[in-house]
């Protein structure tokens, strides 16, 4: 199991290392390897990963809170029943990852990619998604209300049964995502409706 021997590691390569079950506070990590890193059920609380490459790595049934992932890339890293809560991972992509099971609590996912990922029947509320990149993600059934998706890019996102009640749509284009049984609120219906072409009154 990894043992911090400092509060702070740069442009290291933990590929060999062990991660699973270990307990990190206040750790942080600038631009550093975990390819494949063995990192099941990792809890980490108040930790910082800039600029890491987490491709391949196996988060599975790890707990994040309060920790900053800052331009991190996780592509076919598995998270499988992985919890971030008041996590923030601006910058970061979880495009190509397994997120099977994932639990967003708050957070601020700005400028984060997610595209074609499965959200499908996440529970994603008062979550930060402004310039988020969601194209093509699955978000069917996801719980939405309250969030924040300024400027998102939703082109192809589907979201059958997605309840979007309160939701910050500013600046989304409305044109370019699947609708079937969306739940929305009054001022967001006014806003579709000017977005093709509608004049309300």
């Amino acid at each position: 199991m990894f043992c911090p021997e400092t509060n702070h590691y740069e442009n290291q390569t933990f590929t060999d290392v062990d991660f699973s079950e270990a307990a990190l506070t206040r750790i942080q990590f600038t631009r550093c390897r975990f390819k494949a890193c063995r990192m099941d059920e990792l809890a980490t609380d108040h930790c910082t990963f800039s600029g890491c490459d987490f491709t391949f790595a196996r988060l599975g049934g790890s707990v994040h809170q309060n920790s900053a992932f800052l331009n991190c890339q996780f592509s076919s890293a598995s998270l499988f029943g992985a919890e971030l809560t008041d996590c923030k991972c601006t910058g970061s992509s979880f495009a190509g990852a397994d997120l099977t099971g994932l639990a967003l609590t708050r957070g601020n996912y700005a400028y984060t990619c997610f595209a074609e990922c499965n959200l499908r029947g996440m529970d994603l509320r008062g979550i930060v998604f402004a310039n988020a990149d969601l194209r093509g993600a699955k978000l069917q059934k996801a719980d939405l209300r309250g969030a924040d998706l300024t400027h998102a890019l939703l082109g192809g996102a589907l979201l059958a049964g997605t309840d979007l009640r309160e939701a910050s749509l500013a600046g989304v284009d409305m044109r370019s995502v699947q609708f079937q049984k969306t739940k929305i609120d009054i001022a967001q219906a006014v806003t579709f409706a000017e977005a093709l072409g509608a004049v309300v009154f």
